[in-house]
């Protein structure tokens, strides 16, 4: 038998005191209700009609005639008359059981199921918050605010793990605390937040940290990256520190789990403190992308029966995979350990290129003198060092011939070598112009090479100038 009966023998309940003896309700327990709220004149339209809060507060104020107050089941029998003539209210204008709404008066509403079902029937759109703008620039859907219920009993959750509030600095904004809520208990994903926009006091202009990042390409060359997150270690830690409160709050991890991951970060930077960018990269992907394998890996080796952490629950998995993930020598390895022992010893520098100009070099290797800094410059001028010194000897040798009467054809075939060095195209007049501006010696002006090579009566000039302004 239920409750209410059929929805289809609602109509036998054609009075108030119909509805009273379907739940023994008797006339003392009814006149100590009616005494504090009101006489219903045996009418169900009118109790049908009367408010969840005044029926509360009816029960709450009823005195027996022994001057003893209501018991709850008392209390259940007059709540269960007024859900009862509700349901005969809307089964007379000929509402199905599928479009009634029933209410539970003892059901605890929250004010912001309250506000949803107003916004709701009155057609206004309710304000929404964005993923994006919160935890994770990648996440482009949507949530509703927190109710203030909701966040009191975040915050005394903490409360009885700490034993006093959070800091200020500490605390995340009740969206955050949403937001998070969200992409933990109903995405089911990992407790990942994107520190370039998560961070203290919710901040708006987190959104233009940047990280700066060195990526080796394999000649000894780097690629300069920026990529959203905090530049230091001391604005990883303020956000981090942020983080690990709501963790406790929201109950996602244990402080023992979030203080070993937190001192194993503070490790890599004292071991590697020049290399920032890559214990940065390492540390976001970690907890984006290696947490959430973990997980499938415990997960899958405990159904086959294998052994996994003792601490390993796959009802609540982030205690035990935020301490797996800091002994992960394996993953920390290849993405901080070794990297970064290449950029030490590289000199914590390299050869910066930005991503635009590696990309152009790829496709015209003729712009390598200008892209590919002072390194490429040394190697130019070094190759013109090296032919001009070649042509140097060769004049030098042939000025000395002139003097023991050497056939003057010899001297034309020195002359042409010469035109053929000097005169070869703008990349050699570019690359000596480099050379001057490395060296800053007169010796490699342009005006040097300005010289009128059009007959071999030149030649004589042409050497003098060798022999003696450059021997």
């Amino acid at each position: 038998m239920s409750l209410f009966g059929r929805w289809s023998e609602l109509h036998r309940f054609d009075s108030l005191d119909a509805a009273r003896n379907h739940f023994n309700v008797g006339d003392e327990l009814w006149q100590a209700f009616t005494n504090i709220v009101g006489n219903f004149q045996d009418d169900l339209r009118l109790l049908s009609a009367f408010p969840r809060t005044g029926l509360l507060s009816g029960l709450g104020q009823a005195v027996l005639p022994d001057g003893r107050a209501l018991t709850p089941v008392q209390a259940t029998q007059i709540g269960l008359v007024w859900r009862l003539s509700r349901r005969v209210m809307a089964f007379q204008t000929g509402a199905t059981e599928a479009e009634f709404q029933d209410i539970d008066p003892w059901q605890e509403s929250t004010p912001s199921d309250t506000s949803r079902q107003n916004s709701t029937s009155s057609g206004v759109k309710e304000k929404v918050l964005k993923m994006a703008a919160l935890i994770d620039q990648s996440d482009d859907s949507e949530l509703l605010p927190p109710a203030a219920g909701e966040v009191t009993a975040w915050l005394q959750k903490y409360h009885a793990v700490m034993g006093a509030m959070p800091e200020e600095s500490e605390e995340p904004s009740p969206n955050q605390l949403a937001a998070l809520h969200k992409r933990v208990y109903k995405d089911d994903a990992p407790a990942y937040v994107d520190f370039g926009v998560f961070g203290p006091f919710e901040r708006k202009l987190t959104k233009i940290q940047r990280c700066r990042i060195y990526t080796p390409l394999g000649d000894g060359t780097y690629l300069q990256r920026d990529l959203p997150g905090p530049p230091t270690y001391q604005g990883w830690l303020a956000s981090w520190r942020v983080l690990k409160t709501a963790c406790i709050m929201l109950d996602i991890a244990s402080l023992a789990s979030l203080e070993v991951y937190g001192k194993h970060i503070e490790r890599l930077v004292t071991q590697w403190p020049s290399a920032w960018g890559l214990i940065y990269s390492a540390e976001d992907a970690a907890r984006a992308e290696r947490m959430a394998k973990l997980r499938r890996h415990f997960t899958v080796e405990a159904s086959l029966g294998r052994q996994v952490p003792r601490d390993w629950n796959a009802q609540a998995p982030w205690s035990c995979l935020f301490i797996q993930l800091a002994r992960d020598d394996t993953y920390w390895a290849e993405k901080v350990h070794v990297p970064a022992s290449a950029w030490v010893a590289s000199g914590a520098r390299g050869q910066p290129v930005v991503a635009t100009e590696a990309a152009v070099k790829a496709h015209h290797t003729f712009l390598d003198f200008k892209t590919r800094g002072k390194d490429i410059n040394r190697a130019v001028v070094a190759k013109i060092q090296a032919e001009k010194e070649n042509l140097r000897a060769r004049i030098r040798r042939e000025h000395h011939c002139v003097s023991l009467g050497r056939p003057a054809q010899e001297h034309v075939e020195i002359f042409h070598l010469a035109l053929s060095v000097l005169q070869r195209s703008n990349e050699f007049i570019n690359a000596a112009s480099a050379f001057h501006r490395l060296t800053k010696t007169r010796r490699a002006r342009r005006d040097d090479f300005d010289v009128n090579l059009t007959s071999p009566g030149h030649f004589e000039g042409l050497g003098k100038w060798w022999v003696v302004d450059r021997c």
